[in-house]
């Protein structure tokens, strides 16, 4: 059966829209399809600067092990152990405290105290000798390392000690630790350095004098001075500074 010819346009108008409609759809999924293979591509990129931040991360926690590294590494430096010195620089800071008590280390007897005071508590010295460029007397107590010196009223002006404590004390790191002594002189084999404690109380140390062999001395010994107590007015004699 033939269909009408005004039946047959209008079916074919209607083919061709349908054609046109769906070729639209069609269209529209590509362009999606290309926008997500677009966002897809940039992703890469996305997941690059991902990447950055973490290496960012990884640099920082690697700095990290790499300090705590360096802090317990084995280098030559690193075995060097500050402690020595330390103790060193201790021990010269507690000699100069106690030097402004006019008190030297394992003592307990002054200067300007009288000689009396310790015979009875230590008994009578070891040995004693007068000594006129030290303007006094000295007096020795072996077992106690130490040699006083005193004045002709038995009062003590000079407290010398031998101690063992301070032998390891070297003449650099005395005069690193306490600066510039007010007093350096080289006479005897000796080297003398003397500080100023306060207005009563002078520091002196006494090192052998330096050679090519042996440039930084070890302490021998080391002693408070009371200058005041070496004037004696009525021999017109103004004592010793040092």
């Amino acid at each position: 059966m033939h269909l009408p010819l005004k039946n047959l346009s209008f079916k074919k108008i209607m083919i061709s829209i349908m054609s046109i409609f769906f070729i639209t759809i069609m269209s529209g999924c590509s362009n999606v399809t290309v926008q997500g293979s677009k966002i897809t591509e940039t992703s890469p990129n996305n997941n690059v600067g991902n990447n950055v931040i973490k290496q960012n991360k990884t640099s920082t926690s690697d700095n990290s092990v790499s300090n705590t590294s360096t802090i317990n590494s084995n280098t030559p430096e690193a075995k060097v152990s500050p402690t020595n010195n330390d103790a060193t620089a201790t021990l010269l800071l507690n000699i100069m405290q106690l030097a402004k008590q006019g008190k030297v280390i394992n003592c307990e007897f002054a200067a300007k105290t009288n000689l009396g005071d310790v015979e009875n508590k230590w008994g009578n010295p070891d040995k004693s000798v007068w000594i006129p460029a030290a303007k006094g007397t000295y007096v020795t107590y072996s077992k106690e390392n130490i040699v006083f010196g005193y004045n002709k009223g038995v009062q003590i002006f000079d407290v010398r000690t031998f101690d063992a404590k301070v032998k390891g004390i070297s003449l650099y790191k005395t005069k690193k630790v306490l600066g510039t002594p007010a007093y350096d002189v080289k006479a005897s084999g000796q080297e003398i350095i003397g500080y100023v404690a306060n207005n009563e109380f002078k520091l002196l140390l006494v090192f052998p004098e330096p050679t090519s062999k042996n440039p930084d001395p070890l302490l021998d010994h080391y002693s408070i001075l009371y200058p005041q107590g070496t004037i004696d007015m009525m021999a017109n004699d103004n004592g010793r500074e040092w």
